[in-house]
């Protein structure tokens, strides 16, 4: 009997069924937004080894390459051969240790008067906290720091490996694949990611889901209740 695998773990394959059925009953948290439809594009998954156990792509996945597949839409024909799978959104071991240094406390976003501003314009009023989210987006992984504003402290850090790799290993074969047919699905897919743990964020520091998050660097001025939007 073959078999299907995740991260050391498996099952006894049968057909029919799909790559999320499985993912279930091996409790691998596999993220979505659509109730399974395709339509988000956010359960891309890796299919390490049998690919030719699976039905043919369907039109919602069309955006895909290579060996990536919806955990929703691949489905068991063939139960011949064994199959394995990986998530895209898996947490590296990172750096969290570093030697302290004496730094002067300088963020674009400070409070004053009860309010919230972002150099001389105010932005919104004061919650009671002033957090920032600092987000180090790499080829392969994408490292986050929840930071307190008015005392400079890191609060939380975490990390998970950069769901873009469909579009390529690299910059420029991502950038050449942003420019082909499927523009903007690399965009939304780093969006879904940082909303996923934004929202796994607060929960695990207990900050408020209505808490209201400004982000801002040269570029952008993100607003969100615990997500990121731009």
């Amino acid at each position: 009997m073959s078999r299907i695998r995740h991260n050391g773990r498996e099952l006894k394959l049968s057909a029919h069924r799909t790559i999320f059925d499985y993912a279930d009953e091996l409790q691998v948290r596999v993220p979505t937004s659509c109730g399974r439809s395709g339509e988000c594009h956010e359960c891309v998954v890796e299919i390490r080894t049998g690919m030719e156990a699976l039905n043919e792509r369907t039109e919602a996945e069309s955006f895909l390459t290579a060996n990536y597949r919806l955990a929703c839409q691949a489905r068991v024909s063939d139960t011949a051969s064994d199959i394995e799978f990986a998530l895209l959104r898996r947490e590296p071991r990172i750096l969290r240790h570093s030697t302290p240094r004496e730094i002067r406390v300088d963020p674009h976003v400070t409070r004053g008067s009860n309010g919230v501003y972002l150099g001389n314009h105010r932005i919104d009023r004061y919650r009671g906290h002033l957090y920032g989210l600092a987000v180090d987006l790499g080829t392969t992984t994408v490292v986050f720091n929840l930071v307190d504003l008015e005392a400079g402290a890191v609060l939380h850090t975490g990390s998970f490996e950069n769901p873009q790799r469909f579009g390529g290993s690299d910059v420029l074969n991502r950038i050449s694949y942003d420019a082909g047919n499927f523009r903007g699905e690399l965009r939304q897919a780093i969006l879904h990611a940082l909303n996923f743990e934004i929202r796994d964020l607060c929960r695990r520091t207990r900050v408020p889901g209505s808490h209201r998050w400004q982000f801002h660097d040269a570029r952008y001025l993100l607003r969100s209740r615990c997500s990121v939007h731009w």
